[in-house]
């Protein structure tokens, strides 16, 4: 019995030395798996990045390509080489050089002079565009983007590859041994720090050179690769770099390079041991300390957890500092925009109370205007002064609604036809005005009969505004601006152009204002449109005029777009849709007088007035109220035909109003007062609260114009609300 006491007492720490180990063992299986797991993802986070950077290297020589090659096809040769030789002296990357060669692939022409020994296909990126590797007679090889050109001749940019490997890639140590290669689809090497190995196959170039190595891991490795996905290998081969050529287990960190419809691979390759003898060394250590120090075990198990637990909160921080400064990044690109909508939303608040109350100030201007014209003798000063304030008004009425417009209150504007020819004729004068005596201005309009849908005040002012744009371009020196104006067909508008406009019209009216002035570089012609940038000194700019310029350009169905270049002027093109006069609505002939009683409701006495005098001077019965009260006793008193009431009456809404009346008078026409259709108005008349509305300034034919005019369809009503809907708070 005690025997087995004893037995079982010395197997015990036996036991527990076998515990330990499987412990131990597990422990460090999970210690090796995290770091190794860690080290490669470091790897495959740096392919990835050279990737993009490789990808946007390629689109941008590309981009360049695509540039030079329509130089080519729509240049004079002599003015396309001299581009050439200015384009390649103003490179500082790794742009090296431009050549031509026709369809066999013989030398035409060359910016710098170059001998190429030898040719080989990389990369067919697309339909025109591929990728050579050419080496020259110094044994420096580069990588060459060709484009066909309609001739069939190619266009041929030189990258020198040597120098791009060196700059950004072969500086990037991986290992003792590591480095990076770069191979195409089929895996022929690109870059490689053994530059007697690029262009060759990876298995088959090897296979020639080293005819008794075995391939058959890497062969797998290289099938991988060929998926077009990134990922990591693990495979056996050999140091290519090492003239011996040990036989090593090695891991590959790779991720694909996207090259037009094609891809290459970045592939960061390093010894196995140089990741995994690190780890197991320190893992030894911390063995022969724990083996030694065996009493203290349970301390080596804590401060293994805590070693743990350190390593999973750093990779807690680590992500959480990356999204941190993703953050930070975002707040940083929009704060300009928020500023921006900021200044807008206060502009809004400001302007809509404006156009409201100049509203209420033009309405007795305009009425008592018509009725001096009316009553006045025809012809007499009298009567053309009349006149007078009546169109000076009329322009008024345009202003308010531009400004009106800024608040995104008015969405609407009361388009007419106009004559381009005649439209053209008057905005030339007026641009005349602003010009100084230094300035030449000259003018060419092949237009004869076109119509345009639009607001002339709001046309003028963008030729007004491009124009004063034009006159500080050039400044106080000599100067000309030319103004064309032509018909183009929809079809034959330029490349790039005919991409924003609308397939429903059939025929543009472009209009072209040339400047010989100071002309903005890149920068400054991306942002133009933008609201209050401006290039001028503090306090002589708002940034505001072509911005509003846009945007009336846009509601009219039209384009805008400006070409420039520093010290050589600048064009802006205008584009507006001619109208096709053949199918224009009829305007309304008939407008019923005597036939019915109209009740109206404003809280502007003078309004109300002046509305009173000019329907009882046509015979039209009218009743006219100013509170809530007073109009439901008129209402109920006797019945009206139509009722029109203010939008915004100091104790009442007017779709309210409206709204409490529904299935009372089911035969009365219900219309609204309003500065400008907004999303409830379009709503109300939808759902049929309403019957439709009259903008102001208000006016007697406005209304009976408004009686007659035909119901809107839904379709219509629908659009409206979509469009009301997209505009911004």
């Amino acid at each position: 019995m005690k025997k087995n006491k004893k037995t079982l007492i010395a197997a015990i720490p036996l036991f527990l030395i076998v515990i330990l180990v499987f412990a131990g063992f597990g422990v460090w299986k999970k210690y090796r798996d995290t770091l190794m797991q860690n080290q490669e993802e470091q790897m495959l986070l740096t392919t990835r990045i050279l990737s993009e950077n490789m990808a946007m290297s390629a689109e941008e020589y590309e981009e360049s390509l695509s540039f030079l090659a329509k130089t080519a096809e729509n240049r004079p040769q002599d003015e396309a080489k001299q581009l050439y030789r200015e384009f390649i002296d103003t490179q500082t990357s790794f742009i090296t050089n431009l050549y031509l060669e026709d369809e066999q692939g013989k030398l035409l022409e060359c910016v710098k002079d170059v001998q190429i020994v030898s040719s080989q296909l990389l990369t067919q990126s697309s339909a025109k565009n591929s990728i050579y590797m050419e080496k020259d007679t110094d044994g420096k090889i580069y990588n060459v983007y060709k484009r066909v050109l309609k001739d069939g001749r190619k266009i041929c940019l030189m990258i020198d590859a040597e120098k791009y490997y060196q700059k950004l890639i072969s500086g990037i140590h991986i290992g003792t041994n590591g480095y990076i290669v770069v191979k195409d689809a089929e895996g022929t090497i690109i870059m490689h720090p053994k530059k007697e190995q690029w262009g060759i196959p990876v298995i088959a170039g090897r296979k020639k050179m080293y005819p008794d190595l075995d391939y058959s891991s890497l062969e797998k490795m290289i099938e991988d690769q060929k998926k077009r996905k990134e990922g990591i290998s693990h495979y056996y081969s050999y140091w290519w770099t090492n003239e011996e050529r040990p036989r090593v287990q090695k891991i590959s960190a790779y991720s694909p390079v996207q090259i037009g419809d094609s891809f290459w691979v970045v592939s960061a390759v390093i010894d196995y041991d140089d990741l995994y003898e690190p780890i197991a060394e320190g893992f030894l250590k911390m063995v022969c300390i724990f083996v030694g120090i065996l009493l203290a075990a349970g301390i080596a198990v804590v401060l293994f957890g805590r070693v743990m637990r350190d390593m999973r909160r750093a990779v807690r921080e680590i992500n959480d500092l990356k999204e941190l400064n993703e953050q930070l990044e975002k707040m940083h690109r929009s704060e300009q925009s928020i500023a921006h909508q900021q200044r807008l939303q206060i502009m809004g608040t400001m302007t809509g109370g404006i156009a409201h109350e100049f509203n209420n100030f033009l309405t007795p201007i305009m009425g008592y205007a018509e009725l001096l014209m009316m009553e006045l003798p025809e012809g007499s000063e009298e009567q053309d002064s009349a006149k007078e304030i009546y169109e000076a008004s009329e322009k008024a009425k345009d202003v308010v609604r531009q400004i009106s417009s800024l608040s995104r209150k008015n969405v609407e504007t009361v388009y007419k036809n106009i004559s381009i020819k005649k439209f053209m004729t008057r905005a030339e004068r007026m641009m005349e005005s602003v010009c100084t005596p230094l300035i030449h201005m000259e003018s060419e309009f092949r237009v004869d009969d076109e119509m345009i849908l639009g607001n002339a005040t709001q046309l003028n002012q963008v030729l007004l505004n491009v124009c004063v744009n034009a006159v500080h371009a050039i400044g106080k020196n000599q100067g000309n601006i030319r103004i064309s104006c032509r018909s183009e067909e929809k079809e034959k508008l330029a490349q790039g152009v005919i991409e924003k406009l609308s397939d429903v019209w059939k025929k543009y009216i472009h209009i072209q204002v040339k400047d010989n002035g100071c002309g903005m570089d890149k920068e400054t012609l991306r942002q133009i449109f933008d609201p209050f940038f401006t290039t001028k000194k503090g306090g002589e700019g708002t940034g505001l005029g072509l911005a509003l310029a846009e945007q009336i350009i846009t509601s009219h169905k039209g384009y805008i777009y400006a070409e420039s270049k520093k010290g050589e002027g600048s064009t802006f093109h205008i584009y507006l849709p001619v109208l096709d006069t053949e199918h224009m609505p009829q305007i309304v002939q008939n407008i019923p007088r005597k036939d019915y009683r109209i009740v109206v409701a404003d809280d502007n006495a003078k309004v109300l007035q002046l509305l009173k005098k000019n329907f009882e001077k046509i015979g039209i019965q009218i009743q006219t109220c100013m509170k809530r009260e007073e109009l439901q006793k008129c209402l109920e008193q006797q019945q009206a035909d139509v009722l029109v009431v203010d939008e915004t009456m100091e104790d009442c809404s007017g779709v309210d109003f409206c709204m409490s009346l529904a299935g009372r008078y089911p035969d009365m026409l219900k219309l609204i007062i309003i500065d400008g259709v907004n999303r409830e108005m379009a709503e109300a008349r939808q759902k049929g609260i309403i019957d439709g509305y009259v903008e102001k300034p208000v006016s007697d034919t406005a209304i009976l114009e408004a009686i007659v005019e035909k119901p809107v369809s839904d379709t219509a009503i629908l659009e409206a609300i979509r469009n009301c809907a997209s505009q911004p708070v």
